[in-house]
């Protein structure tokens, strides 16, 4: 089983995961505002590379957690 923080950590990165597809659709739907696409831009790219932070720092839980697991078999 896995512990809090790291359930937290992949719950976490597949919530912005899911999201960050829906962000090409808004862009699309605001071709005639180009302040709109501006802004879908950035939040996605800005959700991109918090994915990324989640998504290193989970890894270094799971390393952790795959490691205790054996050591106690």
């Amino acid at each position: 089983m896995l512990k809090n923080p790291t359930y937290n950590l992949m719950e976490t990165a597949s919530v912005i995961s899911k999201g960050l597809y829906r962000y090409d659709q808004f862009h699309k739907d605001a071709k005639d505002c180009q302040h709109c696409q501006q802004i879908w831009s950035t939040m996605k790219q800005r959700d991109e590379e918090q994915l990324q932070i989640v998504l290193r720092h989970m890894t270094e839980h799971l390393d952790k957690e795959m490691k205790s697991a054996a050591a106690a078999a």
